[in-house]
């Protein structure tokens, strides 16, 4: 079994104190084999919120992959986000290309699909470029024939959702959804819409499962607590518990589990 902590929309800038001291507590005690966040380290791109970022990630003790968030293109340096919109993210979080990490059965592999600008209003939705999701499925493809299962990580939703942020998904959403379900995908792990959440995605004939991580310790909540999740994965298996800050501490919930039968995810509940 692999165990994955899944935190997403950090917003540092907007950090609620109490809420980032219990997770960097919950998320040593829980000893994940990898932490996976899924965008939104910043609430603007700002290179004192990147360094709290950076600093915060250096109490981890496990290892993370991170993908980059819309938030975390510079809001205020109109030059910077144009034509170097993830330099301040490469210097202070890691890579905002796509990456692999493997740990054993699993694989997951984190894309990025935030954008420094859209041709339309709100830049704030993402696009996932058909290049990018080419890459990521051919690596999937590669991982799956190895035996392995396979875990997407990105921020935007590939599914509606509730509120404004779930109201439509990441641009070339639909295609993007295609190709991973041909090529292996088992589970995408999202964030943005700060609502923690998981189902099969009907789009896909169940075939993948969406894992939405609400906001891990930002003020900006919508509705929801502070959240973040952790998925315990084995062949055509996987165990989600979500685990919610109340009364200063990470309190863990009911938790879910989902079999994959004929190559199709079901709720075991």
């Amino acid at each position: 079994m692999v165990k994955l902590a899944h935190i997403s929309d950090l917003h540092f800038g907007r950090a609620n104190a109490a809420a980032l001291t219990a997770l960097t507590q919950a998320l040593n005690e829980a000893k994940p084999d990898l932490t996976v966040i899924t965008g939104d380290l910043t609430q603007s791109g700002r290179r004192r919120e990147f360094a709290e970022a950076a600093a915060f990630l250096g109490t981890l003790k496990s290892r993370f992959l991170a993908v980059p968030g819309n938030h975390d293109a510079p809001v205020y340096n109109l030059g910077l986000r144009f034509f170097k919109p993830w330099a301040r993210y490469e210097t202070h979080i890691g890579a905002a290309s796509i990456q692999r990490v493997n740990l054993g059965p699993v694989s997951v592999v984190g894309v990025n699909s935030a954008r420094r600008a859209q041709p339309r209003l709100n830049w704030s939705y993402g696009r996932l470029s058909k290049s990018a999701v080419k890459a990521a499925s051919a690596m999937a493809q590669e991982e799956k024939d190895a035996g392995r299962m396979v875990f997407l990580a990105l921020h935007h939703p590939v599914t509606l959702g509730p509120g404004k942020a779930g109201s439509r998904i990441v641009s070339n959403g639909d295609y993007a959804l295609r190709e991973f379900a041909e090529n292996g995908v088992s589970a995408i792990l999202t964030g943005h819409v700060h609502v923690a959440s998981a189902e099969p995605i009907a789009a896909t004939g169940n075939r993948i499962l969406s894992i939405q991580a609400g906001t891990a310790m930002s003020t900006r909540e919508r509705g929801e607590q502070p959240s973040f999740g952790i998925v315990e994965a084995e062949k055509n298996k996987i165990r989600l518990v979500t685990r919610q800050f109340s009364g200063g501490a990470f309190e863990p919930g009911a938790g879910r589990t989902f079999k994959k039968i004929a190559d199709v995810w079901r709720s075991a509940e």
